[in-house]
């Protein structure tokens, strides 16, 4: 997990380069995966595992159709 997290807060700061939309609400998510999550209870780190996999693929999903965006006449 604490790899997908490192990961996850990487992508907060790329996504800064385009658009500030999501960096809070980003840190506070990751705040608390790193402040309410019980380490010792294998189910929930399995459970937050997938449910911040999710996270991860959708806000890469988000910064890729970012870097897409070329404006012609802006």
């Amino acid at each position: 997990m604490e790899k997908l997290l490192e990961e996850y807060f990487d992508l907060k700061d790329m996504l800064l380069d385009y658009t500030d939309e999501f960096h809070d609400a980003m840190f506070y998510d990751i705040q608390g995966y790193y402040e309410e999550i019980d380490l010792s209870d294998e189910e929930e780190c399995k459970h937050y595992t997938e449910v911040l996999t999710k996270q991860v693929n959708a806000f890469k999903s988000i910064l890729d159709a970012y870097k897409q965006i070329d404006y012609t006449f802006c």
